[in-house]
């Protein structure tokens, strides 16, 4: 029996646990509230599921409590069979860790998942293992943050430790910006109340590696690599996999990965880890994250593996044989529309339109006329996605950043 700890609500959404329940696999959602899938992919199977018992509503999936009915539940059904576990959102995987633990699944330790979501213990191991990563400091006051960029003598990046999807993340080029950010940060609520970091900017393209770890070995399925709007934001606009880095880069991210799992015990899953690639291919780790990566990700790689992503995650929660991913000779981008500016979206001009176009094969939805919409700061001031398809990586990332041209976003207030 396999367990899905929430979803994303938007991009791939439910669409693992709906390939699950389609092959025939015993499989639950645990979640706070299943309303909040409504209009999600997959959530047609949410009626089926709660027919059969396998929905089970929790106060609460942050944190490391796990209530007792749930493990009384997860031990009568799992039976004798191996038990799985899989999350794919941040901020649900400390819960997923502990109900993985106390039922004897596979999965990342409590321990591995603490330290990844909290950047500063995860820059500690990586100096630690020996794994290139920026020069960093506590941001614990503003005169501290002022100390570290003048010591620096170069841009820094202040960011929220427990931060994802670009949320809370500032390029400062001088002390002095950088004492404004964090005036402009802690006057708000950050994210999960994580505490601010500041990191010496590191300049060059962003990749992420994706990786499947099945029994502690890791599977690398392939190269996303990723474009960031205008700073000092750092807001994904788009991505595409699988793309080529020379030999000797991947070679280091897979090393960086691979020591990263053996030293934290990871059994079981997915992990996203970002990088920044320098001069001599030098690989500089950003971040680790023990989940698949966000946005239309998963979908991508569906697009683009000899073997879905769903069932790559099935078989390795559940310790069945993993078939092994090729490459199936498509690649797969996304482009991001975002409003341009902040605001009431008024109209959106040309969306569903650019789904007619050349290589398009999917287009969502971010927003709709009357909601209020961010500038492009981070993945919430997104309007809409567009994935595409095509034979090579440029031509993909070409068709999707051609239909996106195409759309206009009307905002007002």
């Amino acid at each position: 029996m396999i367990f899905f700890v929430e979803a994303p609500l938007t991009g791939s959404g439910l669409s693992a646990l709906a390939w699950a329940v389609a092959q025939g696999i015993d499989a639950a959602l645990v979640t706070t509230d299943p309303a909040k899938y409504r209009g999600a992919v997959g959530a047609e199977v949410l009626p089926g599921l709660a027919g059969r018992g396998r929905l089970y509503v929790v106060e609460t999936t942050e944190g490391e409590a796990v209530p007792a009915g749930l493990l009384d539940a997860a031990r009568e059904h799992t039976g004798s069979g191996r038990p799985g576990v899989v999350c794919a959102t941040d901020r649900h995987l400390l819960f997923a860790a502990a109900l993985a633990e106390a039922i004897g699944a596979p999965f990342a330790p409590v321990e591995a998942v603490r330290t990844f979501r909290d950047k500063r213990r995860a820059r500690e191991l990586y100096e630690k293992l020996g794994i290139p990563s920026p020069r960093w400091a506590e941001a614990r006051t503003a005169d501290e943050l002022r100390a570290f960029a003048e010591d620096t003598g170069r841009p820094v990046v202040l960011k929220n430790a427990r931060g994802t999807g670009s949320l809370d993340v500032l390029l400062c080029r001088t002390p002095e910006e950088a004492v404004a950010a964090y005036g402009t940060l802690t006057a708000g609520d950050l994210y999960l109340d994580g505490e601010l970091m500041a990191e010496e900017y590191v300049s060059g393209p962003l990749y992420s590696l994706e990786t499947l770890v099945t029994d502690g070995r890791c599977r690398h399925l392939g190269v996303t690599d990723r474009q960031l709007g205008p700073r000092p934001a750092f807001c994904e606009v788009s991505y595409t996999f699988p793309v080529r880095v020379p030999e000797r880069a991947e070679a280091r991210m897979r090393a960086a990965v691979e020591t990263l799992v053996e030293a934290t015990g990871i059994a079981q899953g997915m992990l996203h880890t970002e990088f920044i690639l320098t001069d001599g291919d030098e690989a500089v780790v950003v971040e680790v994250n023990a989940r698949t990566g966000g946005g239309l990700l998963s979908l991508m790689m569906n697009d683009c593996l000899t073997v879905p992503v769903p069932e790559l995650l099935c078989s390795a929660a559940l310790g069945r044989p993993v078939a092994d991913p090729r490459h199936n000779g498509s690649c797969s981008s996304t482009v991001t529309v975002y409003a341009p500016r902040a605001g009431r979206l008024s109209r959106v001009h040309g969306l569903a339109e650019a789904g007619d176009g050349p290589h398009v094969v999917q287009v969502v939805r971010g927003a709709a006329p009357g909601d209020e919409v961010r500038a492009a700061g981070d993945y919430r001031g997104a309007v809409g996605q567009i994935r595409t398809r095509a034979g090579s990586a440029n031509l993909a990332l070409n068709a999707a950043l051609a239909a996106a041209r195409d759309v206009v976003v009307e905002v007002t207030g």
